[in-house]
């Protein structure tokens, strides 16, 4: 075991990540009764093997092996729980690629169940939002938005924020709510001309919304 150990090692240093993968796995299947570590290090070359050789679903499987046989307070871990998260965004990039847009929403946001302290939840979830916009669904697309300027209030990403629940309460016939994100675009800007254009439009929304004393 400790030589099949050392051989998916090399063959992973030589990006023979097919070779390597399959030697991880002999090694994890034909000797469960291995050291700890040894396992652990095997999981760990079959899961970067996989993600290499762009197997996502393998690889967020492996990920979760690596994770199960890594101590909570390893240093190590926080990487392992981002290459996890990787592995699902990928896959939801994937689906979003061949434009199965319920699909790669479901995989963006199930990362927060997976891997919630990830790096890239954050993204993950402002891409499902452009899926959900793809789809329409414009309720549930309300409500992710809503739920990230709740869990990241400072993130760069807040003013795009503003903008996709401007579109997406337009979209959705909801004209005093829109109008008042457009509020929060003028707020949020330091250009003049945008200011100008979202009070204006923020305007016309109140106005259409019958509610005349905002407007």
């Amino acid at each position: 075991d400790v030589v099949l150990g050392a051989a998916a090692d090399d063959l992973y240093a030589m990006k023979n990540f097919r070779l390597a993968k399959e030697t991880g796995r002999k090694l994890i299947n034909n000797y469960p009764d291995s050291e700890k570590s040894l396992r652990r290090s095997a999981w760990i070359v079959v899961a970067h093997s996989s993600f290499e050789l762009t197997e996502y679903e393998d690889a967020e499987n492996d990920y979760l092996n690596v994770l199960r046989l890594t101590d909570p307070n390893h240093k190590s871990r926080a990487g392992f729980i981002d290459n996890l998260a990787a592995s699902i965004y990928k896959q939801g990039e994937r689906a979003n690629t061949e434009e199965k847009y319920r699909e790669a929403v479901k995989h963006f946001l199930r990362i927060a169940d997976v891997a919630p302290t990830s790096k890239i939840r954050p993204t993950a979830e402002y891409d499902a939002v452009a899926a959900l916009i793809q789809l329409k669904d414009w309720e549930k697309a309300a409500q992710v938005l809503g739920a990230f300027r709740k869990t990241y209030p400072g993130h760069e990403l807040q003013p795009e924020v503003t903008k996709k629940m401007a579109f997406v309460y337009k979209q959705a016939g909801k004209l005093a709510l829109a109008a008042r994100e457009f509020e929060r675009i003028e707020r949020e800007s330091d250009d003049p001309a945008v200011r100008r254009d979202a009070l204006l439009t923020a305007a016309e929304l109140y106005e259409e919304a019958k509610k005349t004393d905002r407007a």
